[in-house]
């Protein structure tokens, strides 16, 4: 019974080295709309460029992030649609995020000398199927204001 479990374990083992290893496409936003809001929240309509590492294509069925703003919790959000990232390909997409006004206007205050802020985006991107079903990622960047 002993050999039997170590059999088992060994092919268990064996199939999970065998997973495809899905690298997180790159992220960067090129864009951002501000659109409705009250008094507490701003809604923002951030549009990424992705580009896809990897060999194969990534069919999404969303994505969720955090942003960061000069260092600063700024908003989160999701995607709205699926769509797929082509294999080594690359696309754009919409991704609406809910932010706190004050931080959106200290965003905004911090970038009017500059015209450009730095941001830090992270979150996971949800598969569609297939056996891995999140992608983590977490990256930096610049946006003009």
């Amino acid at each position: 019974m002993t050999a039997l479990a170590g059999l088992l374990a060994a092919a268990l083992a064996g199939c999970a080295s065998m997973l495809p290893k899905l690298q997180p496409p790159t992220l960067a936003v090129t864009g951002v709309v501000i659109g409705a809001g009250n008094m507490q929240q701003q809604q923002i309509r951030l549009t990424f460029h992705a580009v896809n590492p990897n060999d194969r294509a990534i069919p999404i069925r969303s994505i969720e992030c955090n942003l960061e703003l000069e260092g600063a919790a700024f908003a989160q959000g999701s995607t709205d649609a699926a769509f797929t990232l082509p294999a080594l390909g690359e696309t754009d997409f919409d991704l609406n995020v809910t932010a706190n006004v004050n931080s959106v206007l200290a965003a905004l205050a911090s970038g009017f000398g500059h015209h450009t802020v730095d941001y830090r985006v992270y979150g996971q991107v949800h598969l569609q199927g297939g056996m891995v079903r999140t992608i983590p990622f977490d990256q930096k960047g610049r946006v003009r204001l």
